[in-house]
């Protein structure tokens, strides 16, 4: 090979790698831009804006939903503790009925009875979500701009309940299983169009993603091209400098 002809493929060399190498930052860019289009593809760009406008709209709508779930799941929570404490003082009411049982025995049983019921006001009184009580309100969460979940949780009275009195403990413990049975199904009735909408976030954004010009895969695939170009055009140009000093060296002997 000649001098001349080694500058020529030095020059190639070099033009190839910094080809390579401008590709590469191209490709890391478009890897790095959220939105592809550009102002002058209006039309596309009037599509992608309305898609993302959807998109938008309907995550807000899940996390509105999200946060009635996590509302519901509170009171149910409390409503839960609620029902162990109902328990504990059907056992109790059952064991009033022991005639063996001394007056202090007795005056024992009442107390506990009302520390449970105590318990299960506080349980109800102190169940917030973002400081605002679950109990006692109605509320309308917008889960789309179209949706509404209206929902009014109600604390079970405890007045009446009586250890001294079965009926009204089983009457109590009815009305907090309805409570929690309600709570069950809104849930799951939210939870489903959570689901329904996540599932047309993702179709809609695939959609708004077609309009781009920016392919994510096409990208990565290009950046790595222009990876391997580079590599080859520097283990190239590295061959070539051997190649001429080794060249330069037999000629000045």
């Amino acid at each position: 090979m000649k001098i001349g002809q080694s500058q020529t493929l030095s020059q190639n060399i070099n033009t190839t790698l910094e080809k390579s190498k401008a590709e590469e930052k191209k490709a890391l860019e478009n890897l790095m831009l959220e939105r592809a289009l550009g102002s002058q593809d209006g039309a596309s760009l009037m599509s992608a804006d309305a898609l993302v406008s959807q998109i938008s709209s309907m995550m807000q709508g899940v996390k509105n939903s999200n946060d009635a779930i996590g509302m519901l799941q509170i009171a149910d929570g409390a409503l839960g503790s609620v029902t162990d404490s109902t328990v504990r003082l059907s056992e109790l009411s059952v064991a009033m009925g022991n005639p063996a049982l001394s007056s202090d025995q007795r005056s024992m049983i009442e107390s506990e009875a009302k520390a449970l019921t105590q318990s299960m006001n506080d349980a109800m009184g102190q169940a917030t979500f973002n400081g605002k009580s679950v109990f006692g309100s109605s509320m309308s969460f917008v889960t789309s701009d179209s949706s509404l979940v209206d929902m009014t949780l109600n604390a079970p009275n405890t007045a009446g309940l009586s250890v001294l009195d079965q009926d009204s403990i089983q009457d109590f413990m009815k009305r907090v299983g309805q409570e929690r049975a309600n709570i069950g199904s809104t849930i799951n009735g939210i939870q489903s169009l959570v689901d329904s909408h996540l599932t047309t976030v993702v179709n809609l954004k695939n959609a708004e993603s077609n309009l781009q010009d920016n392919d994510v895969a096409e990208n990565y695939n290009e950046l790595n091209t222009a990876k391997i170009r580079e590599g080859a055009a520097l283990y190239a140009q590295s061959f070539n400098a051997q190649y001429l000093q080794s060249k330069l060296g037999a000629l000045l002997g």
